[in-house]
């Protein structure tokens, strides 16, 4: 067993000192190649000795926490060693060591030193306004009330949640908050390769949730291997929204296009088709709840297709900052080839436009009973 751990401890050794190669290229800093050390410390996350070369990180840390944590901690440790290599150690904590964390894109929460584990976590995590959780709540009921079996009501339920999303972002943009507190949240499925309907849910939430969607990818250290992920970031009630509806809009079209498949059977290469349609029609929906309308839902009026279109436009410059901060080299996401005259096309667009976003959904055996209950930090 013990041999076991060390193997897997020497991986995850070889793992930070490819990840450091790669940030180095990342944010354009020349730094030479450390050892990596594999810490037994639990309460210093990682350190950088000028002396021997040695970056050192947490095994308790690489154990317990999302591989972003770890990766900040190590751009971090990364900051020091720029400071010991080109300003001669000039300082530990002080304006070069800044100057460094800003030119390797530190989280803000892992610049300051003195600073114990917990509350370093809880400033990366963030914490969610109270204004924020009230607006959560009422989305929430909403999205309860979108169960209804009357296509009407559910629809209605479907309108008021996103008037409110729109209606809050409105309130927060005319305080006029200089520095957003902007996060970010990984998903990660334990795949290989990001399918063209997640690819095709990321523009529908970048064009309506107040997020910005990029793709990825990202180590799992007790698999040992680096899958494909996907990136949210903005605010945090964005990100648990976002998040909620991408996981009930994945699953349920998963869910679909089996029964699809059953009643039909259709070919496995029919699916990117029924996908596309079934976004396609999702996406149709959205634009009919952001269009400008007389229409009443529960005593209120939609915000003009002005007002949101702008909305959407500052939120996402927000949002680049931060964006710039996680990936200042960007690939772009394009989605499979599907054929829009085809029956499977068709049916998964009439399928998403029946679909409204409901409160509860059961993946991979989890049940997730509600917005407010998620799990990794952002």
């Amino acid at each position: 067993m013990e041999h076991q751990i060390n193997d897997l401890e020497t991986r995850w050794a070889a793992q930070l000192s490819q990840e450091h190669k790669t940030l180095a290229w990342r944010y354009g800093v020349a730094l030479l190649p450390p050892t990596i050390d594999i810490s037994s410390g639990k309460e210093r996350l990682g350190w950088w000795d000028s002396k021997t070369k040695t970056l050192s990180i947490s095994r308790h840390l690489i154990k317990t926490e999302v591989w972003d944590l770890v990766l900040e901690v190590l751009k971090h440790e990364m900051a020091h060693q720029y400071v010991s290599e080109f300003y001669g150690n000039a300082d530990i904590h002080g304006k070069y060591f800044k100057m460094a964390c800003e030119r390797l894109g530190v989280h803000p929460a892992f610049i300051g030193g003195g600073k114990a584990y917990h509350t370093r976590l809880q400033e990366f995590k963030g914490q969610l306004p109270a204004d924020a959780k009230k607006m959560l709540e009422k989305v929430e009921k909403l999205m309860a009330l979108g169960q209804s079996s009357n296509a009407a009501e559910a629809q209605a339920a479907s309108r008021k949640a996103n008037y409110l999303l729109n209606k809050y972002n409105l309130e927060r943009i005319n305080i006029g908050k200089d520095d957003p507190d902007i996060k970010y949240l990984t998903i990660c499925h334990k795949k290989k390769r990001t399918e063209s309907i997640q690819k095709a849910l990321l523009s529908v939430l970048g064009d309506y949730y107040y997020v910005n969607c990029l793709t990825s990818h990202t180590y799992h250290a007790q698999d040992d291997t680096t899958y494909k992920s996907i990136v949210l970031i903005g605010r945090k009630e964005a990100l648990i929204v976002a998040e909620y509806v991408y996981h009930f809009l994945l699953d349920t079209a998963q869910t679909l296009w089996q029964a699809f498949k059953r009643k039909t059977g259709a070919k496995t290469s029919e699916k990117i088709s029924f996908d596309m349609g079934f976004t396609a029609g999702i996406r149709d929906n959205h634009k009919l709840m952001f269009h400008d309308s007389d229409i009443r839902v529960n005593g209120d009026l939609s915000l003009p297709a002005k007002v949101t279109a702008a909305l959407m436009v500052q939120n996402h410059e927000e949002n680049k900052k931060e964006e710039a901060r996680l990936f200042p080299k960007l690939k772009s996401v394009r989605y499979g080839r599907h054929q829009a005259s085809s029956g499977a096309f068709r049916e998964g667009f009439r399928k998403g436009k029946d679909t409204h976003i409901k409160k509860g959904v059961t993946r991979r055996g989890t049940q997730v009973a509600g917005l407010l209950i998620r799990n990794g930090p952002v």
